[in-house]
């Protein structure tokens, strides 16, 4: 049973990067200073990347130990 909550993880964590990367989203679109705008347009790419792979491999994982 405990092996549930170890797919489950990926996806909590997916959720949580999913909402940093749109407050870095937040903080390009507000930000008018380019030494700003430049790296917080990065860290959403990287996070947004990053976000959905958690994702995927939470939901790839959970839904093929649920459907056995």
């Amino acid at each position: 049973m405990w092996q549930v909550y170890f797919f489950i993880l990926p996806i909590g964590l997916g959720i949580m990067t999913l909402v940093a990367s749109l407050i870095c989203l937040f903080a390009y679109l507000m930000s008018d200073d380019n030494a700003t705008r430049l790296p917080a347009f990065n860290w959403f790419k990287r996070l947004i990347l990053v976000a959905f792979l958690l994702l995927s491999v939470g939901l790839f994982m959970t839904f093929r130990n649920f459907w056995r």
